[in-house]
């Protein structure tokens, strides 16, 4: 998108707002698309070289994908303020922007990795995991969680690159290293030509060596397609002024995924306590639903970046129009895949297990998950929406309310107390999902977002 349809983005009319927003949107979708299949190879190749190496793997990823949200709050709150200048036409401002941004991923992505080089082991027997998936999983997490910092820096690129509107040259950065990566992981699983068995532990080491090829890839596309080049600016001078505008947006944007990540090691311990076939039956369908959230949540970044230059611009109608427009239609296209992936149950977790006891309960909650879902859907998108402009501090509040004194106390209650397994997880998570949708619809309808512009 450039410089003159950022100035006439106001002016669109609902239908060809709706184009922009999809080619905002696509290369998004394939972006995840790509990263789901891929992550679906990873599990398919890992459940035939061992299930126990699933749980592992997959235990380990929900530490990892928590820790990524500790990060992201420098990067949702550069994408804010990045947005929110190009809508305003404050184009000068943004190199500090990113060169503020970039010092605080480095930063935060230090600390995280020094964490994870460290505490391996006792971060994954907090889990209440079995001992021996813990040491299964102490290497992979030290690998792959010490790269973190690596993640850190790339995830700002991209965000600076998708606020520019560059979302298909954005695309090329997780593309070539989630294909890398599983190219390792086939190495290191079942040493083809000779090469080393490396395990588990080399599945850490193959994600750890394909994202520092993405950093450097997308420092390339940051010059190429942004003209910043990281080389020729000073890493320590930053502005005070926008950091505290990141922290002051991101940590709260944030911080409502990284409640929800939070929320799941929680429930990762409560099903831990049900037994192995439980815990590897939620893996599996975790794994699956992906497919089903994923244009949602493609739709809902797509949305993000035309809502914060609708709210830099002060075109506050265009606005609440465009992300209305956006739930409804994230929300009917993932009502849509929810059912088409539970009529198709069976041959899905067929690819991955043949323990018909694992498929059977997973048919029940993939039932229960096209109500899970819908809510979803209508969540990602608005409170993409609020984030977008500004309103950031609503949704974790809500968050936190929802997750903590609602999903996980019924999560206990339901699967433990009450004695419904997964199936209750699942019913708890659909009542959080249903109440926070219904929430966030009366905020973006009150219209309390339209004063916390940012720049203004």
């Amino acid at each position: 998108m450039n410089k003159k349809e950022v100035c006439m983005l106001g002016y669109l009319s609902p239908t060809h707002s709706d184009k922009k927003l999809l080619l905002l949107s696509w290369p998004i979708l394939v972006e995840l698309f790509l990263r789901v299949i891929i992550g679906n190879i990873n599990v398919f190749m890992i459940s035939g070289y061992s299930e126990p190496a699933v749980a592992a793997v997959s235990s380990s990823n929900q530490l990892i994908n928590l820790t990524v949200f500790i990060y992201g709050f420098v990067t949702v709150g550069t994408q804010i303020i990045i947005a929110q200048l190009i809508g305003a036409k404050e184009h000068h401002k943004i190199n500090k922007v990113i060169q503020t941004g970039l010092f605080g991923a480095f930063i935060m992505g230090i600390l995280i990795s020094l964490t994870f080089i460290f505490f391996s082991k006792q971060l994954l027997s907090f889990m209440n995991l079995p001992t021996d998936i813990v040491e299964i999983g102490q290497g992979y997490l030290q690998f792959f969680g010490g790269s973190l910092i690596v993640s850190a820096l790339t995830a700002v690129v991209i965000a600076v690159l998708r606020s520019h509107g560059q979302t298909k040259p954005a695309l090329i950065i997780p593309l070539v290293s989630t294909i890398l990566a599983v190219i390792g992981n086939y190495l290191a699983l079942f040493s083809p030509f000779g090469f080393p068995h490396l395990g588990v532990n080399g599945l850490g080491l193959s994600s750890a060596i394909a994202n520092t090829i993405g950093l450097i890839i997308s420092f390339y596309l940051l010059n190429s397609c942004i003209g910043y080049n990281v080389a020729k600016h000073n890493p320590f001078n930053i502005s005070k002024k926008y950091l505290g505008t990141i922290f002051k947006l991101g940590l709260p944007s944030s911080g409502e995924s990284l409640s929800y990540q939070a929320s799941q090691i929680v429930v990762t311990i409560i099903v831990a306590t049900l037994g192995p076939t439980y815990l590897i039956a939620k893996s599996y369908v975790q794994t699956i639903t992906q497919f089903v959230y994923i244009t949602a949540n493609a739709i809902a970044q797509g949305n993000q970046i035309m809502v914060g230059r609708f709210v830099g611009a002060k075109e506050y109608e265009h606005a609440f129009n465009r992300a209305k427009r956006s739930a409804v239609l994230g929300t009917l296209i993932t009502i849509l895949l929810s059912f088409i992936v539970y009529l198709f149950a069976e041959p899905f977790m067929s690819i991955f297990t043949s323990n018909q006891e694992i498929i059977e309960i997973s048919k029940v909650i993939l039932l229960i998950d096209i109500a899970l879902e819908t809510g979803r859907s209508v969540n990602m998108i608005l409170v993409s929406a609020l984030n977008a402009a500004g309103d950031v501090k609503f949704p974790l509040i809500c968050s936190l309310i929802a997750l903590w004194v609602i999903s996980l106390p019924f999560s206990y209650l339901l699967a433990i107390v009450v004695k419904w397994g997964l199936v209750g997880v699942w019913l708890a998570y659909t009542i959080d999902e249903g109440l926070r949708s219904i929430a966030m619809i009366k905020r973006w309808h009150s219209g309390h977002w339209r004063n916390k512009n940012v720049v203004s």
